[in-house]
């Protein structure tokens, strides 16, 4: 089945040493690309969340958010530079003897001495890490699935309705074509008949109508049209991801179209050209937001 390239989902979960939350976006792109945030403790861990998420998904721009906390401490930890605070100390205690100040340095003041001190992200064990937040991602990637399918489900319905209109189409044109060849025919007879009179070899002016008339037969475009809408089907049936084929399915389809309406002699064969050529641009944009 078909899955749409967009959703929202989020997962959580718990272990003796975290709890964590995770939300995953997604839109439309070209290929998959995995974004991680949640901070610098995640590195370590960016490369089994790629994986993961690489193993669901085949297309889109990807955003992973995880949030850490620690259940049993904070998740951030104070670097302190105590060679840079003692240093701090034995000028504070020169300064003072040379003013003549009495007194040992007050504690709490250096806390203010902010250079000394770095408010950092706590270093984790990451095979512990991983094994409580595995969970999380499973059920996001899960739910953005689901959430995925569900939209798919409904491109998949508006794909099976445009493509009956253009098989509709075609239909109607090949049709047409068929009736106004021979009209064809005729007309280029009779006009090559008033310009040349009897002078010329009949036999040889019918060799030439029927090669004009060739020239503008568009059977074999109508046929291949027919094949793609056909090739179609048949991809959008197999339930993996397609997006790029059908892409491609309608570069050919257009390429048929456009043939036809630049050969066709015909104004109602050209009213239903764009109606075709509507059609294929509306298919074309829904096929951008599908794996």
């Amino acid at each position: 089945m078909l899955k749409s390239m967009t959703g929202f989902a989020r997962g959580s979960a718990e272990s003796d040493a975290y709890e964590i939350a995770v939300e995953i976006r997604s839109v439309n792109h070209r290929y998959l690309d995995v974004r991680l945030s949640g901070g610098s403790s995640l590195a370590a861990l960016e490369k089994r969340v790629r994986d993961r998420v690489g193993a669901e998904l085949a297309r889109g721009k990807v955003e992973v958010g995880i949030r850490v906390k620690p259940r049993t401490e904070s998740a951030y930890t104070i670097d302190v530079d105590l060679a840079l605070l003692t240093e701090l100390v034995e000028r504070l205690r020169d300064v003072g003897k040379r003013a003549g100040i009495e007194g040992e340095v007050d504690l709490s003041a250096l806390v203010n001495f902010l250079p000394a001190f770095r408010v950092k992200e706590r270093d984790v064990e990451e095979s512990s890490l991983w094994k409580a937040m595995e969970p999380a991602i499973d059920q996001a990637l899960d739910s953005l699935s689901q959430m995925r399918t569900a939209e798919g489900a409904e491109i998949a319905a508006d794909f099976a309705a445009r493509t009956e209109t253009l098989r509709r189409l075609v239909d109607d044109v090949e049709k047409r074509a068929e009736g106004s060849r021979q009209t064809r025919r005729d007309d280029l007879r009779a006009r090559v008949g008033e310009i040349v009179g009897s002078s010329i070899d009949p036999a040889a002016v019918a060799m030439e109508v029927a090669r004009l008339v060739e020239r503008s037969d568009i059977a074999e475009e109508v046929t291949r049209l027919l094949s793609h809408l056909a090739l179609w089907r048949e991809t959008v049936s197999t339930g993996s991801p397609c997006g790029k084929k059908l892409d491609f399915i309608i570069q050919e389809m257009n390429r048929e179209v456009n043939t036809i309406g630049a050969k066709a002699q015909d104004a109602a064969i050209a009213e239903r050209v764009i109606a075709m050529k509507a059609e294929i641009e509306r298919l074309r944009e829904q096929v951008q937001n599908i794996e």
